[in-house]
């Protein structure tokens, strides 16, 4: 005696089946990306927690600044264009050699080499464990 509910049961199977399988992926994904997420944002947490307790030198960065050309040589830019001027933040009195204090600039530059660290360990976690 086969019924007809029996019937369709067996004939949804296979779809049903392949729905489950795929829902079953949607979640391991998910999760993995949790988990790659969350990773990031420890590592993110322990950077910040880092540069507060950080004691930073305020010792200036300078550079030493380029002597000027010969007269009639402008700088060029990549492009064969004048260079723009630039602005000269030296303190009056310093020496004319040394340049901008650019260390603010550098701990800046560390401080978003290590989030651009931190997001692409993320993103190998997640593609490590998904793979």
């Amino acid at each position: 005696m086969y019924t007809l509910r029996e019937q369709g049961r067996a004939e949804l199977r296979p779809q049903i089946e392949r729905l489950e399988a795929e829902l079953a992926a949607e979640r391991a994904d998910r999760a993995r990306a949790e988990r790659a997420a969350d990773s990031y944002q420890s590592e993110m947490d322990r950077l910040r927690q880092r540069a507060a307790n950080r004691t930073v030198d305020r010792t200036p960065v300078r550079l030493c600044v380029s002597p000027a050309p010969p007269a009639g040589d402008a700088p060029q830019g990549t492009d064969g264009t004048p260079t723009a001027a630039r602005s000269d933040d030296r303190p009056t009195g310093s020496d004319p050699k040394a340049g901008p204090d650019i260390g603010a600039d550098l701990y800046a530059l560390a401080a978003a080499c290590d989030a651009e660290n931190a997001k692409l360990r993320a993103l190998q976690g997640w593609v490590k464990d998904g793979g």
